[in-house]
């Protein structure tokens, strides 16, 4: 039977994990608080106030503060030796924590202490989590349905902050209403939590109705905000993970017609995803035949019309280049706006083409009669920079396909990859090759990663501006460049080894959360700043060391 004190630790240890875990998706400042706060704990493991009180009983204050501060002391140091006896006999725990003494050791060959130092607070997580929960009492199978309960939450709170920024309005990209951490990350979070939400259904089959109702919602409330987040990443992510689910029953699954159902969602699902894809790109980059001969020649106001489509393309299946008076544009819009028609607007684009485009999303023609239709809103929109009223009004998987289309007729014609994230890849690629070439065994270190990528950007003579020349976005090439080729390796085992060692792969949501994982490597740094690191250190090391009290054997 536990003691007083021995509880009381463990419902406060428990309390600062579901805290944690419920700041991984809302706050940066809380993630730091509560890993802070699990170390104290961890030192202070079965410290009692009954002990405390004995202290004061007839002695003076003096002697008790005394008697208290070494008692403590005492603790700590017996904590710190045994706790991390429990920790070195966990090889998992042990392999996950060797992610952060390979940073240690990349210290070995870094140049600019300053940044590895910036870099190894940031990865600390990577260390600590696994430290603490490897040497504190496991999680009860009610306490890890609590903490799941509470992190989906969570993030479903998240969503509706970023949907407040939404209908604000006021914002220059659709990723920043992500107002706690990056887009990406937060939409690594969503992933997690739809899991987690089918895993209560569908896997512990949740038997009160209320309960099925609302998880099921916040499954289609978690895709339908992908899709407003314009997540091209979390939705193939989404896609995928659920192929592959349905491919794993199709082979496990006995009766004939649910292994037909199976084999038929299997197919269905990326061929539809493909099909509807496919259609978007259609309707976006084709328009119907232009006849000269019936369009207007002239505004309202008497001034000839130039109908362009050969410096113009399609955007949205609309032709850009149609219906434009360019001085009356300049002439209403400078009544209009304190920006100069012929400058540039706050996001450094010649202000004249963002308005171009912002009228014909808006099916507007490029005259006067156009900019007048325009309300302060719009105006403020082409003032931040935005040339299309759909990214801000219909943020959807469409309109993340036109974005990508039009960055991808910029690159063709060209050859400026600026205007597409997705574009821009192709140079950190090149960047990331350029020092691997040089670095390939040892890598460059743990700090040494921004400079290097700065002088590459120069010697390969990128036509990236400098605010987009940002290292690899992709973590097994980060992990190259780093710490080389042995590095890589080690990393590799570091993620797969702790998996498969414990059976891991029958674990549904361990499963998944690696799947999300591993796959949000390839586009992104995943790991390398602290709302990345800490949600891959602390579901890692959460559902590797917690499963067996899941009751994993009803997930097979």
């Amino acid at each position: 039977m536990k003691t007083a004190p021995a509880q009381k630790t463990n419902q406060a240890y428990f309390v600062i994990l579901v805290l944690l875990a419920m700041s991984i998706p809302l706050s940066k400042f809380t993630m730091s608080v509560f890993q802070f706060m699990l170390i104290i704990v961890w030192f202070t493991d079965g410290f009692s106030g009954i002990v405390i009180k004995r202290f004061y009983r007839k002695k003076n204050v003096f002697v008790g503060i005394y008697t208290t501060i070494i008692y403590t002391l005492k603790l700590a140091a017996n904590n710190f030796v045994d706790k991390f006896g429990l920790f070195f006999k966990n090889r998992i725990a042990v392999v996950i924590a060797s992610l952060f003494a390979l940073h240690l050791i990349g210290l070995l060959h870094t140049s600019d202490f300053d940044y590895a130092l910036k870099d190894l607070r940031t990865k600390l997580p990577i260390f600590v989590i696994p430290l603490v929960m490897s040497s504190m009492p496991k999680l009860t199978r009610k306490q890890i349905k609590q903490l799941l309960v509470f992190y989906v939450l969570a993030v479903f709170v998240g969503t509706l902050f970023s949907m407040n920024a939404f209908y604000k309005q006021e914002f220059d990209d659709i990723r920043n209403i992500s107002v706690f951490i990056s887009s990406i990350r937060f939409a690594l979070n969503i992933l997690l939590s739809f899991f987690i939400a089918s895993w209560f259904v569908f896997i512990e089959k949740e038997r009160k109705t209320w309960a099925i109702i609302l998880w099921l919602s916040l499954m289609a409330w978690f895709v339908i905000f992908l899709m407003i987040l314009e997540s091209g990443v979390g939705l193939l992510s989404l896609i995928a993970i659920l192929t592959g689910i349905t491919a794993y029953k199709a082979f496990i699954i006995k009766p004939l017609k649910w292994r037909l159902t199976a084999l038929f969602i299997m197919i269905a699902l990326p061929l539809t995803f493909y099909l509807y894809i496919n259609t978007l790109v259609d309707q976006l980059t084709k328009s119907e035949p232009v006849i000269f001969e019936n369009l207007d020649q002239k505004t309202i106001q008497g001034n000839a019309y130039i109908h362009d489509t050969i410096n113009f393309g399609i955007e949205d299946g609309k032709h850009i280049g149609l219906y434009i008076s360019e001085n009356e544009m300049a002439a209403a819009w400078n009544n209009v706006s304190q920006l100069d028609f012929y400058g540039k607007d706050h996001a450094g684009q010649l202000l004249k083409y963002t308005l171009i485009r912002y009228l014909t999303s808006k099916d507007l023609r490029k005259d006067a009669q156009g900019v007048a239709q325009l309300n302060m809103k719009d105006i403020r929109a082409v003032e931040n920079g935005i040339a299309n009223v759909n990214y801000l009004e219909n943020p959807s998987i469409r309109t993340r396909i036109s974005k990508i289309i039009l960055g991808y007729q910029q690159y063709i014609s060209a050859s400026d990859p600026n205007g597409s994230s997705l574009l821009q890849r192709i140079e950190y690629l090149k960047a990331s090759a350029h020092i691997i070439k040089h670095n390939f065994w040892i890598g460059v270190g743990t700090g040494d990663l921004p400079m290097h990528f700065k002088k590459a950007y120069q010697e390969i003579n990128t036509v990236l501006k400098e605010k987009w020349q940002w290292r690899s976005h992709n973590q097994y090439l980060s992990m190259l460049v780093g710490f080389g080729f042995f590095g890589l390796i080690w990393f590799l085992f570091a993620l797969l080894y702790p998996y498969f060692s414990s059976a891991s792969y029958r674990y549904f949501l361990y499963t998944v959360f690696m799947a999300i994982l591993l796959m949000s490597m390839i586009t992104e740094d995943t790991i390398e700043n602290q709302a990345g690191v800490t949600f891959f250190a602390f579901f890692n090391t959460f559902f590797l060391l917690a499963a067996k009290a899941i009751g994993e054997k009803r997930q097979g």
